[in-house]
């Protein structure tokens, strides 16, 4: 009687609150009107729910080191789709393309009002690996802005689906 009761609870905070499950997946953060590309050193990849990231160093114009979150699948997705373990190693070398912040979320999380985080976020949608292989990260959001000229998300699909690695890596 105690589970179906708080499944009960959970059941009507969903519906009062009809935003809660949809806020999640929510990109009124960031700013999808224009890619972003970054090219940068993997610092480490924490295969975590509920989206991995990617931490990686991308030394500016200006010469300073700018670390970044790139955040994507979660560790069941990724090994849906055969993405070993060790798909990424600290040094490798990738590029990402996705959308970052909007300035008016990037100023809060600065300020420590929404993560704690110290690298900033970008919503990685298309990435460039080590050996210069493309990958769908994730089609969540404005995968097609990554797009080369005349490209279409069906071409991409067709060459990033290729075999990411050995299943013997994946658990």
């Amino acid at each position: 009687m105690k589970k179906v009761m708080r499944a009960l609870a959970v059941a009507i905070a969903m519906l009062v609150w009809p935003g809660a499950m949809a806020a999640h997946h929510s990109l009124v953060q960031f700013d999808t009107a224009k890619p972003v590309w970054v090219k940068g050193t993997v610092v480490r990849f924490e295969r975590v729910n509920p989206h991995s990231l990617i931490f990686i160093d991308e030394t500016t114009a200006d010469g300073r080191t700018q670390r970044w979150a790139v955040d994507g699948p979660g560790p069941n997705p990724l090994a849906r789709i055969g993405v070993p373990l060790d798909v990424f190693k600290a040094g490798d070398v990738i590029e990402v393309c996705g959308s970052v912040m909007k300035p008016e979320y990037e100023r809060a999380r600065e300020s420590g009002s929404t993560s704690s985080l110290s690298a900033r976020p970008i919503t990685g949608h298309l990435l460039v690996m080590p050996d210069g292989k493309r990958r769908i990260w994730s089609g969540y959001g404005v995968l097609e802005k990554c797009l080369n000229p005349g490209e279409d998300i069906a071409s991409l699909r067709r060459e990033s689906n290729q075999d990411w690695g050995s299943p013997r890596t994946l658990r």
